[in-house]
């Protein structure tokens, strides 16, 4: 089997890797070896136009994978989420792709007469495949920008607009859309670093939630590889 793994940055995904560079059984490049199962790792770069270049360029060359899993944080736009917590991402949206409206509202492709079609949905949400296992997270909506929120209004109009989203992030999107289109299984886990609030640094967790989503990481792979 052969599984891509991929993140954003190398900070985020660090100690997993380390964890299997120690338990592969050869490495070869950017690929660890066990058994039967390969693991690419990948890093994207940050934001939605690296990511799709990153993954557009791997899926254009050479064999596909069976499994890619993003992992990375991400910020709460549900408060009820803890920080901290790790969820499954399991519809995406591009939430600032479109247009804006006289009074300030966004308009999606579909409202200004330019449906996306597939892999899309009617609602032009990016959905997991049927029948993909259930794991122990909370699934969430997630939202993708290329700008993360940071403002009272900005916030109130994504609440408003895009009351089914959950977790806000720079990748997820791109990374659905690319393996929705390749036919490549995709699994997105978000660690909650911070809630989407007014913009305050001091208030995030980022250390606890690379902590958190490392530990999720390396119990998920625990499934594939043998170690």
């Amino acid at each position: 089997m052969k599984i891509l793994l991929i993140s954003a940055t190398l900070f985020e995904t660090e100690p997993t890797i380390n964890w299997l560079r120690a338990r592969a059984e050869r490495e070869e490049g950017n690929i660890l070896h066990f058994g039967t199962v390969s693991l690419e790792v990948l890093f994207t770069g940050v934001g939605l136009t690296a990511t799709a270049y990153t993954l557009g360029h791997r899926f254009g060359n050479g064999p596909l994978p069976q499994l890619a899993i993003q992992a990375g944080v991400g910020g709460a736009i549900d408060p009820g989420l803890a920080l901290g917590q790790v969820v499954r991402v399991t519809s995406e949206r591009f939430g600032d792709l479109g247009a804006e409206a006289p009074d300030g509202t966004h308009l999606s492709l579909g409202e200004i007469g330019l449906p996306p079609g597939r892999p899309f949905n009617r609602r032009e949400e990016l959905e997991i495949p049927e029948g993909l296992a259930s794991l122990p997270f909370d699934d969430v909506a997630g939202i993708s920008v290329n700008r993360v929120s940071g403002s009272a209004a900005g916030i109130s109009r994504l609440r408003s607009r895009f009351p089914e989203a959950r977790v806000e992030s720079m990748e997820g999107a791109a990374f659905f859309y690319a393996c929705l289109q390749s036919g490549v299984a995709p699994l997105q886990l978000r660690a909650i670093s911070n809630y989407v609030e007014v913009r305050n640094r001091e208030a995030w967790k980022m250390k606890e939630a690379i902590t958190a989503l490392n530990e999720a990481l390396q119990q998920l792979l625990k499934a594939f590889i043998q170690v």
